[in-house]
């Protein structure tokens, strides 16, 4: 049996989704013979499965025939065959710096539809898919390229709750708006709303997630220096925020922690289990917000923005007068 018609009756045999999808594979692999692919490949079976399976080297040769831009196939190969759902992979080799490359790849028969989302290598190319591989460039891509985006706590702050599992989208609303639709961070990870976050296949979430705290831990260190507290300071990595311990005159309404976040956590350990907190956070505060739950200090530059509780706080009163001392210029709300 020709191998093109033994590739074919094989997606035909594992596809499970609308014809339309599949149809549009065809079209890309075999251009002007794909009707005929088509109606060849009609009433594919398991045992198709087993013939492309025994056929397996002469198909990866096929493959490997077609493929006319080798380092796409190769970062692929290397990195991008993470992903499988086609949104996440369309994402995810962009972000490797070859947009479009989905195309290629089903054009090459490196990967094929199996329902309408999930697009993978079929097993019979785990030969080449090695092949590949070994000779795949290293994508250039620095996570430190984060530093960059410093001064956009609304962005880091998506990110990092998404990356998180935590993000509270009520509480990103008061604070910074309504999230974006599409956020981009440089060549590191891409968020839409339709298909969530997709990090670099190069690299892991927890990668991603453990560079951008550690940026938060340099910020948060200097923002503490620059406030003056005294107390105990540490940086929670549960908290995902710097926090300072005061115990002012030993009473409990002039104790608490001071949460310094450069850009807002959304961790459940910073907002279920401490009490009398005041949180301060870099940028301007947000036009709507007038009061919040706890008290909150707008920190940029030299100049803090102050929204006071609900109920009134000592600890916020202490603090204050703290960024008065420091030579703040303070606006209270």
């Amino acid at each position: 049996m020709d191998l093109h018609l033994i590739e074919a009756r094989y997606q035909r045999a594992v596809f499970k989704g609308r014809s339309e999808v599949a149809m549009r594979d065809f079209m890309l692999r075999y251009g002007e013979r794909w009707e005929e692919m088509w109606e060849a490949s009609s009433g594919a079976s398991e045992e198709d499965v087993k013939a492309a399976e025994d056929k397996a080297g002469e198909l990866k040769e096929l493959v490997a025939a077609r493929i006319d831009d080798v380092e796409t196939a190769a970062l692929y190969a290397a990195y991008g065959r993470s992903l499988s759902v086609e949104r996440e992979l369309e994402l995810g080799m962009e972000l490797l710096g070859r947009p479009n490359a989905l195309e290629k790849l089903i054009r090459w028969g490196l990967v094929m539809h199996f329902n309408d989302e999930v697009v993978a290598a079929p097993p019979y190319l785990a030969g080449l898919l090695l092949e590949l591989m070994r000779n795949s460039p290293r994508p250039e891509v620095d996570l430190w390229q984060l530093e960059a985006f410093a001064h956009d706590p609304q962005s880091l702050a998506l990110l990092e709750g998404l990356l998180s599992s935590e993000f509270d989208e009520e509480l990103h609303r008061i604070f910074y708006g309504e999230a974006p639709r599409e956020l981009r961070i440089g060549n590191i990870a891409v968020y839409t709303a339709d298909v969530g976050i997709v990090v670099n296949p190069a690299f892991s979430p927890e990668e991603v997630l453990e560079v951008l705290i550690e940026l938060k831990r340099r910020r948060a260190y200097a923002l503490s220096k620059a406030l003056v507290l005294h107390g105990e300071y540490e940086f929670s990595s549960e908290a995902r925020c710097g926090l300072h311990y005061l115990s002012l005159d030993g009473s409990a309404e002039k104790s608490g922690v001071v949460a310094i976040c450069p850009w807002l956590s959304y961790s459940r350990k910073l907002w279920r289990k401490l009490r009398n907190v005041v949180l301060v956070v870099e940028g301007q505060r947000p036009p709507g917000l007038t009061s919040f739950k706890i008290g909150v200090v707008f920190i940029k530059g030299g100049e803090a923005e102050v929204v006071k509780p609900q109920t009134p706080s000592k600890l916020l009163e202490y603090i204050v007068d703290i960024l008065y001392s420091a030579g703040f210029f303070v606006s209270e709300n």
